[in-house]
């Protein structure tokens, strides 16, 4: 009897052994695939930051899972034949990772929240997709200019007949808080882009110009009612 406890202990600790060496072996392989796939990515990157600045209207935009990429017909096929190495072997690096009961999902496809961007540039002789930071403050203020209307108007045409489907809106203007009624509609995705936009110009503008505004607003606004189908704020 203790000589058959004994043989199935033995077997037990081997499955053991094997399964978790099993497990190490698919996890070793699932970091190889990923540093695997990020040296293509990072590959293509390079070569896309790498070009010298021909005509704005020949190039496009590419979106990646954290930044983007100006590309451009003279390179496009080398590029794209990486990006998709790179998509490839994050399949087969998703296709591996075998986590444990209690072990996380490490492996994560959820995009990440980026920056707006402002169109391509040409600086230092090289094409880049602009964010804020690389705008001249006249653009920046020009922007902010056109912007600010569209942010706070944007649903001045939506009729309102529930106020408990919009909410109060805040952005800053001249260091001034500005409020203003928002609807929660199939628009709004559109509106938080043109907001975001907004917010990113003003961050830099205030952080160049060292503008010393006030961190609460000091009158806030308490609702949004209806009123004649339109939607007011009460203070």
């Amino acid at each position: 009897m203790a000589r058959t406890n004994l043989l199935f202990c033995c077997l037990l600790g081997i499955i053991t052994l094997f399964a978790a060496c099993n497990k190490d072996d698919n996890n070793d392989k699932y970091h190889e695939l990923i540093r695997l796939a990020d040296l293509k990515l990072q590959e293509a990157i390079k070569l896309a930051e790498n070009q010298p600045c021909k005509p704005i209207e020949e190039w496009r935009i590419d979106t990646l899972s954290y930044r983007y990429v100006p590309v451009h017909p003279s390179f496009e096929e080398e590029y794209n034949g990486l990006i998709k190495e790179y998509r490839n072997l994050s399949e087969q690096a998703y296709k591996a990772y075998k986590p444990g009961k209690n072990d996380p999902l490490v492996y994560n496809t959820t995009p990440a929240e980026m920056a707006p961007h402002f169109g391509l540039r040409c600086k230092e002789g090289k094409m880049i997709v602009a964010n804020a930071t690389d705008l001249e403050l006249t653009e920046i203020d020009q922007l902010l200019d056109e912007l600010f209307p569209q942010v706070v108007g944007y649903f001045n045409d939506v009729p309102c007949t529930d106020a408990s489907k919009w909410s109060i809106a805040t952005i800053l203007k001249d260091c001034e808080f500005i409020q203003f009624p928002i609807s929660n509609t199939p628009d709004s995705r559109a509106f938080r882009e043109l907001a975001t936009k907004y917010s990113h110009l003003y961050q830099v503008k205030k952080y160049r110009t060292e503008m010393d505004c006030p961190s609460s607003n000091a009158n806030p606004a308490k609702e949004v009612i209806c009123k004649d189908g339109k939607a007011i704020l009460v203070y």
